[in-house]
């Protein structure tokens, strides 16, 4: 009698224990050797790639990163996934990335210590190849969990370098100089800085370069012109409304980056109050948006681009060992105007 042939189902996956098992180690001993330790000799952890390719086992890392010591996955942490700036980045640096070979971990640091090291820690556990990190905190302490694993690392605007740690930083200054170089051209004298919130590099260095470019033009440094906003929308509209409560207001606003700008556009719709006419704005990035809003963003202008390929190939040099330290990269600024800016019309009043 013709017996009838057993359906046979999927196999499970292997587990650890099989792979232990196969290569004739204990399961600990399996363990560091996919972790990379140097506890395990080169002759077991032989033994544990050939149970793992023999079993199909599938670790949290990949069988390449088991052969070639290598995950091919770079990190990338971003303050904010609401700003446009960093999606515009990650859409550049992402393209590179697959071009090579190598997928990109996104993680979240909420523009705070704390998050910098959660998320520096989560990616050292999928054992990265390299880390970017945008905007650069002020505090060093999330780096040097990176730097001192020698895993490269790359900072937006750190202006430091080290073993490990390069820095891709935008030229504030010749920005800052090329915006209130045209303000002063169109007879503004009175120009306002809505800046960032505190603990970014970049909210020093943009303030730091708005108020050098005014004394190097001549023009007088006001406190009371000087606002802090957090990077968003929000924040420039609710600072544009305090700017314009002064009795004396200011002529010209510039934002720490677009979206500030953006918000400072919105108040002054909502104020009624004329732009350029009444008061220009000028924004920092050059993001999308800027051309799509009603008046159009007048803007310093920087290339998401050239910082992915910036990024991306300072990454590689320190990756294949051809440079042990880092390098410092400079990335051009350049003022694109548009219709938020213009010559002041008339002079300013308090805001009814």
């Amino acid at each position: 009698m013709r017996q009838k042939a057993e359906k046979s189902g999927p196999k499970k996956p292997a587990t650890m224990r099989d792979v232990a098992g196969h290569a004739g180690v204990s399961v600990a001993t399996v363990s560091r050797a996919l972790d990379g330790s140097s506890l395990v000799t080169e002759e077991t952890a032989l033994a544990v790639r050939r149970a793992v390719a023999k079993l199909n086992f599938v670790p949290n890392i990949s069988a390449r990163t088991l052969k070639y010591g290598q995950s091919h996955a770079i990190g990338v942490i971003v303050p904010d996934l609401t700003n446009p700036f960093f999606s515009e980045f990650l859409r550049e640096f992402e393209a590179l990335a697959s071009a090579n070979g190598q997928v990109v971990l996104l993680a979240n640091a909420e523009a705070s210590v704390g998050g910098a090291l959660t998320s520096v820690r989560q990616l050292l556990m999928r054992l990265v190849d390299g880390v970017v990190v945008l905007p650069s905190l002020d505090e060093l302490e999330p780096y040097q969990l990176l730097t001192l694993r020698k895993v490269p690392t790359v900072a937006i605007d750190s202006r430091r370098t080290g073993p490990s740690f390069s820095d891709v930083s935008l030229m504030h200054e010749e920005g800052m100089r090329q915006a209130i170089g045209y303000l002063k051209d169109l007879g503004h004298r009175k120009i306002a800085f809505i800046g960032g919130s505190p603990g970014l590099m970049i909210s020093k260095l943009r303030l730091d370069a708005f108020q050098a470019s005014l004394k190097m033009h001549g023009i007088t440094v006001r406190q009371e012109y000087v606002r802090y906003g957090n990077y968003r929308a929000d924040g420039g509209d609710r600072e544009l409304r305090n700017l314009m409560l002064l009795a004396d207001r200011p002529t010209a606003v510039i934002g720490v980056n677009d979206l500030t700008a953006l918000g400072a556009l919105r108040a002054a719709r909502t104020l009624n109050i004329s732009v350029p006419n009444e008061v220009s704005v000028i924004g920092f990035d050059g993001i999308e948006l800027d051309d799509l809003v009603s008046p159009s963003l007048t803007t310093m202008s920087v290339s998401r681009k050239l910082i992915a390929q910036s990024c991306h190939g300072a990454l590689e040099e320190m990756r294949v060992g051809r440079s042990g330290s880092g390098r410092q990269i400079y990335i051009p600024v350049e003022l694109i105007v548009r219709q938020s800016t213009g010559r002041p019309l008339r002079k300013m009043t308090k805001s009814r």
